[in-house]
């Protein structure tokens, strides 16, 4: 099978930078809108898991939420939010029931083809929610923010990396290789866990976002 740069670029998403994306929302970044795209991209989407390349798994997840822009950001020298208040931000945003979703993932043999942290199967189904919106979150950079989408390192790419004791969802990595940003999404985090989480960055000087 011969890949395009476009199935490249599929394949190196879910293999280094998020564990999950939907059937719905690759075809909205890759293909063009309308009934045409969504047939082009499950037809392709087919033929890469046939080569061993994607795997195609249905989970449960909530209902995807619409993700313009981060719900907090926080940058050193500046005074924390009041986490609880951020909390119940974060959790109040859930009000529909769990529903199957075709997600894609990348495989082991894909890993081995462009490298890259993924485990090759969904690593936690309980978490597929967090991960979906994790992987629009990443859309949403690669579709206003190129530059910054192309320095982002995954959860498990940086786990690969050993980079941290404590790893966020993902870091902004410059050429250096010194991480500028954490991000992270913020499913329905508790207070004390969104403080960790701040203290953890404070400490390194890290400026971070919540979504």
């Amino acid at each position: 099978m011969i890949l395009s740069f476009r199935d490249l670029e599929i394949i190196e998403t879910l293999g280094s930078r998020v564990r999950m994306l939907s059937a719905v929302n690759l075809a909205a970044a890759w293909w063009n809108d309308g009934a045409s795209g969504g047939k082009n991209a499950a037809k392709r989407l087919r033929r890469l898991a046939r080569a061993g390349l994607l795997r195609r798994v249905d989970v449960l997840a909530q209902p995807m939420l619409a993700l313009g822009s981060a719900e907090y950001a926080w940058f050193p020298a500046e005074q924390p939010t009041d986490f609880g208040w951020l909390s119940w931000r974060l959790q109040s945003r859930w009000s529909g029931q769990p529903r199957r979703t075709s997600v894609y993932i990348a495989t082991s043999r894909a890993v081995d083809l462009i490298g890259g942290g993924a485990p090759g199967a969904v690593k936690n189904l309980c978490q597929a929610t967090h991960d979906l919106h994790l992987g629009a979150v990443f859309l949403t950079y690669r579709r206003r923010w190129a530059n910054d989408a192309a320095n982002w390192v995954g959860e498990d790419s940086l786990v690969e990396r050993g980079k941290h004791q404590k790893i966020p969802d993902a870091l902004l990595i410059n050429r250096d290789g010194a991480p500028y940003r954490a991000v992270e999404f913020g499913g329905s985090y508790s207070a004390r866990r969104l403080q960790a989480f701040h203290e953890h960055c404070r400490h390194r000087g890290l400026p971070y976002e919540i979504w």
